[in-house]
């Protein structure tokens, strides 16, 4: 389980009411590999890919522990997917 990396200069923190968000572009994202995005409390994901097999088939979950930030790991059928990932929270 290894953590994605953002791609430099693409992260954006969002705030809409009482919700934040962020925005960035990831890179190499493989099989059980996991993002933090720096929220504590993970309401919403979506991810985007924008380089990928065509018959990759990809999910996401979220998790958010007591006392720690928020953690998307994804699981990637085959190959690695890089894409935009969307996370709102709090």
């Amino acid at each position: 389980m290894a953590a994605v990396a953002e791609t430099a200069g693409t992260r954006r923190d969002l705030i809409t009411g009482n919700l934040r968000g962020v925005k960035a572009d990831l890179t190499s994202v493989g099989d059980t590999d996991t993002w933090t995005p720096g929220l504590s409390t993970i309401q919403f994901f979506t991810f985007t890919p924008t380089l990928a097999a065509a018959s990759t088939q990809w999910a996401a979950t979220w998790t958010s522990p007591a006392s720690r930030q928020g953690v998307v790991t994804f699981a990637i059928e085959s190959g690695s997917l890089e894409g935009t990932a969307i996370a709102w929270g709090n």
